[in-house]
């Protein structure tokens, strides 16, 4: 869980640059996980810019461009270009990275995208527990708490009135503050021993063995 919270992490600074740190605005119409790069030390570089638009105000364009599962619904009827179209793709990204699931699947039924399924599953009690994927940790209790907080993040971004997302400053700043309490622990070898290792430097095998275990 550690690593896809900071991938995600990684990503919203990428894209909160391209929207608020470049003169004109960057829109990059086409965020989604193949267009993600992870260097290695799972450091999240945003790629591939072929439909990226630099973009005035209230600038329309003549054609679709981004990728099914990933377009705001208000886009594909409107082609009006801002920077709210990348905030609904990252909230796509952000609930495949909680779920592991792919943004179009058979299992949410015809014509639904995982953004239908999630909003369909919460409204169901014990719903969410469905969502989260076991596999990033989620049967922990203080996991799921984390994963629940991404969620959220992930259900305001695609909010159906664009003007209900977040901008992706405010994005990177929740993200932030819903940072795992885990250390990102390693494994190295000492002496024919796996020690486990913290961000100090130091031997965790013993003292953050509770934050290993739920």
């Amino acid at each position: 869980w550690v690593t896809r919270y900071k991938i995600a992490l990684g990503v919203a600074q990428g894209i909160c640059y391209l929207h608020h740190d470049c003169d004109p605005v960057i829109v990059h119409r086409d965020l989604k996980p193949s267009n993600i790069l992870l260097d290695g030390e799972m450091e999240a570089r945003v790629a591939d810019f072929g439909v990226a638009k630099l973009i005035q105000s209230d600038e329309s364009m003549s054609v679709i461009a981004g990728s099914y599962g990933y377009i705001a619904p208000e886009y594909a009827y409107t082609l009006q270009v801002d920077e709210k179209s990348d905030i609904y793709s990252f909230g796509v990204v952000l609930m495949e990275i909680l779920s592991g699931k792919k943004s179009v699947d058979s299992e949410f039924g015809d014509g639904n995208s995982i953004v239908d399924w999630v909003r369909s599953k919460i409204k169901n009690k014990n719903g969410v527990i469905d969502i989260l994927d076991k596999n990033a940790g989620a049967s922990c209790a203080s996991v799921r708490e984390e994963m629940m907080q991404m969620l959220r993040i992930a259900l305001l971004c695609t909010s159906r009135n664009p003007a209900d997302r977040p901008s992706m400053r405010d994005v990177v700043l929740m993200l932030q503050e819903a940072k795992p309490k885990r250390k990102m622990l390693e494994s190295v070898v000492n002496g024919g021993n796996v020690v486990r290792v913290g961000a100090d430097g130091t031997d965790d095998s013993l003292a953050q063995k509770a934050t290993v275990e739920c």
